[in-house]
């Protein structure tokens, strides 16, 4: 569409990003007019998944005044075998937003209602890892190792590195852990909920410090030890064992092949568009103002090239509305999250063992870094906040044939967390144990900026009908809080109780059912 000047809508939304994709899917069977804007020239917001070429003209971008919210500080190194290793720029999919998504995830329901899933291919997230350093580490720089998490009681038995003692600890806790919530569990921990989780293994189970990476790691907090809490812990624990099996045996969490939560994007816009939306990127939203007609409209909106619009509801995300539209401390953000993608010139075979009978073969791994594992010798320091790692093989479709996409998280700045995302990627580079030696052929480092308040939708106060949505945390875990925004929104245009919310037929049956409708009543 060249021009918007003039038009009228039910529905504006404002960026592709997770939220305003599923908004949209969401409203796709609405019989609402719905336009779809992007100030950017591609889908996904900051769930985005990008091309070399793509990246390197975003990280330029990034860096410019104004910036991409909710990003900064990007910059890329190529090392001197990228040019021959490398293969052509769009044979990459790079995740701007890389993230475990669970099996019971609310988001894979989600999917599965609206019937979107049949349109995206979910591949599995196999091993967990955590890094074990060795006992002279820091004082001699020599590297740890990897462990596999156990997931039962047959995992940890298996094992001869562990006591008979502690191996009937971690079962004991394992199978408490399933229950907790349960009435007769509540007074082993609820004492605890506030306090440490370090501490109630100690105090509960008797389960010594030295044991407790496998389980911090299965709790995928970003935070320091001694602020995981107790109830925190749990539920995240729990989360990761009953997900097991859901699909497969074998494997907890899956990844939406071909750039992660992007396809999720990609995919419900495609339906958006199917029910009627209209979609327009590279269109940036420069003021909004208040309306009133007889139609009810309540929002007039001017957009770049001159577009002057109408419509009933605005909804967007922080990064592409104007700043005169955002409550008070919208982009005072309080968390910071340092981010690597690495492009590595190995499969990283010992991260992806055969997978249990019947179940597919693992297209991914997760390696996590404790707090304290990884010393900077040059600031004499360790990492306070736990490094995680997801490590995608070309299987994803991020990557060509031989070569793994790693993308690294902590909690910080790329001041005070570049060199520890560094070293946590160079010590896994080194347990593949090849020759020769894996490298680094491209990496992008960047922060990314949130609230710890979010996600959450702030509905303005001076303009009846225009909705922002905030992003959720930086985190490796997908937060599933974001869809509850997303039906509180979907309500308030709708009108629809929530048990409609994203509950779809498929369309081939209700084109069916129409067709035979209009037939019987042409014969009658």
């Amino acid at each position: 569409m060249d021009s918007l000047n003039g038009s009228s809508w039910d529905v504006v939304i404002a960026g592709t990003g997770l939220q305003p994709a599923l908004l949209a899917l969401a409203l796709s069977r609405s019989d609402k007019k719905v336009l779809h804007l992007d100030r950017n020239d591609y889908y996904g917001g900051s769930e985005g998944a990008l091309s070399i070429a793509e990246a390197e003209t975003w990280s330029e971008r990034v860096n410019d005044n104004g910036g991409v919210l909710p990003f900064r500080n990007a910059s890329i190194q190529k090392s001197e075998h990228a040019a021959s290793h490398l293969k052509s720029a769009r044979a990459y999919s790079l995740s701007l937003s890389p993230c475990t998504l669970y099996t019971r995830s609310a988001l894979l329901t989600t999917l599965v209602s609206s019937r979107t899933h049949e349109q995206l291919e979910f591949l599995a997230v196999g091993s967990w890892f955590v890094y074990q350093s060795s006992p002279d580490t820091n004082a001699s720089g020599s590297v740890g190792y990897l462990i596999r998490v156990p997931n039962n009681r047959e995992d940890i038995f298996s094992g001869s590195a562990l006591t008979l003692r502690v191996k009937s600890a971690l079962v004991r806790f394992l199978r408490f852990v399933v229950t907790y919530s349960s009435q007769e569990e509540l007074e082993t921990w609820m004492g605890w909920k506030d306090k440490p989780f370090s501490e109630f293994l100690v105090k509960r189970f008797k389960i010594q410090a030295e044991y407790h990476g496998p389980l911090l790691a299965l709790s995928m907090s970003s935070k320091p030890n001694d602020e995981i809490t107790t109830e925190v812990a749990l539920a995240s624990i729990r989360r990761h064992l009953t997900s097991m099996g859901v699909f497969g045996a074998g494997f907890s969490a899956v990844l939406p092949k071909y750039g992660g939560l992007s396809e999720v994007v990609q995919v419900a816009c495609r339906a958006a568009a199917v029910g009627g939306a209209v979609y327009v990127l590279d269109r940036a939203i420069e003021r909004v103002e208040s309306a009133s007609t007889s139609e009810g409209v309540s929002v007039r909106v001017f957009a770049h090239g001159n577009d002057t619009l109408t419509t009933k509801h605005l909804i967007g995300t922080i990064d592409q509305l104007p700043e005169q539209t955002q409550p008070p401390g919208a982009t005072e953000f309080d968390i910071v999250c340092s981010r690597t993608i690495s492009i590595v010139g190995s499969r990283f075979s010992h991260l992806f063992p055969p997978p249990a009978e019947g179940s597919p073969p693992p297209s991914a791994a997760v390696v996590v870094y404790p707090s304290g594992s990884i010393a900077d010798h040059m600031q004499a320091s360790a990492n306070l906040c736990p490094v995680h790692l997801f490590i995608h093989t070309a299987d994803t479709g991020e990557c060509p044939s031989g070569q793994c996409v790693v993308y690294a998280m902590t909690s910080g700045d790329l001041q005070t967390s570049s060199s520890f995302l560094d070293v946590a990627v160079q010590r896994l580079l080194a347990s593949a144990e090849e020759e020769p030696a894996p490298q680094v052929l491209w990496k992008m480092e960047y922060e990314t900026l949130a609230s710890s308040s979010g996600p959450r939708v702030h509905q303005n106060s001076q303009v009846d009908g225009l909705y922002i949505f905030t992003e959720p945390p930086p985190g490796p875990a997908f937060d599933d809080l974001v869809l509850d925004g997303v039906k509180r929104v979907w309500r308030s245009v709708t009108g629809e109780p929530d048990d409609h919310f994203m509950r779809f037929t498929d369309r081939n049956a209700d084109a069916e059912t129409e067709a035979g409708e209009t037939a019987d009543t042409e014969a009658s």
